[in-house]
């Protein structure tokens, strides 16, 4: 099966949650008060989607998801204009909120437009994509990018995000690459894509970056991590979702979308139902 970072290295960098009403500055500091819209990251879905793409958005429909996070954006969905993937999508009760993609300061113009004709809210880089990432100067490199990708998106009315997974965590000269990019990045012009389960994963606690940088984790991947150390269904796993759920307003969250890579506990379809009914049941 293939994995995510084989995913991201098979595309060159230039050619390349559910809804909670707001719930960031403006939110509601109770999760029960959440309007109860659940989305999902389709990387959960690959290979069936590889196979399936209709049938697989078809499916998370009748499960009760109507909210997506897609993957591989070019300006296009799996081989579908944006509108058209878009349009397949609304007409089951699904909106794509967000997706990732190797969005470049070169293409980002172009890639905002079609963001806006696909209705999403936030573009989401969701790893180096090709570009160096050995130094510090790497990573200040990468903000500058970044914050130029953002003015551009801004343009768009579209927000622009950054998704972690462990590698920023490792320290460049007693540095953390992560906290580089938090610190080169304009607010006002880059997001951050919270992965929890990565973030835990390294060793660090997501309750210190909301209290050090907060308002600047406007989307979270729930991605529970079972005693293995995979990716499990959540509420399977031993991430303490719903204590960082009393901490969304200071992060900025305004949407969360599951997201799983390792199924042990049955198919991808059956384990995103199981985390969609967790999510319902005791995280809302």
């Amino acid at each position: 099966m293939s994995t995510r970072r084989d995913f991201l290295r098979s595309i060159p960098a230039i050619s390349t949650g559910f809804l909670l009403s707001s719930f960031g500055s403006k939110a509601m500091a109770n999760p029960s008060d959440i309007k109860k819209e659940v989305g999902i990251q389709l990387w959960t879905l690959r290979d069936n989607i590889a196979n399936d793409l209709n049938g697989t958005i078809e499916a998370l429909s009748k499960i009760g998801y109507t909210s997506i996070e897609a993957f591989g954006f070019d300006g296009n969905f799996y081989g579908k204009t944006a509108k058209e993937f878009s349009t397949f999508c609304q007409n089951l009760g699904i909106r794509i909120h967000s997706t990732h993609t190797g969005i470049t300061a070169g293409n980002a113009s172009l890639y905002s437009e079609k963001a806006v004709e696909a209705g999403l809210e936030f573009l989401i880089l969701p790893s180096l994509m090709g570009r160096p990432g050995d130094t510090i100067d790497d990573y200040k490199r990468l903000g500058d990018e970044m914050n130029q990708i953002g003015e551009c998106c801004n343009k768009q009315g579209i927000r622009f995000g950054y998704h972690n997974h462990g590698f920023e965590f490792k320290a460049k000269d007693g540095v953390l690459p992560y906290d580089i990019l938090l610190k080169e990045t304009d607010p006002a012009l880059v997001s951050f894509q919270l992965d929890i389960y990565w973030m835990k994963k390294a060793g660090q606690d997501p309750l210190h970056y909301f209290k050090e940088h907060p308002d600047r984790f406007h989307t979270w991947h729930v991605k529970d991590m079972g005693n293995d150390g995979e990716s499990c269904i959540v509420g399977n796993g031993n991430i303490n979702f719903k204590k960082l759920m009393h901490h969304a307003k200071k992060a900025g969250l305004d949407r969360i979308f599951v997201e799983q890579e390792a199924y042990s506990e049955g198919s991808p379809l059956y384990c995103a139902a199981q985390s969609f009914k967790y999510i319902q049941t005791h995280l809302l």
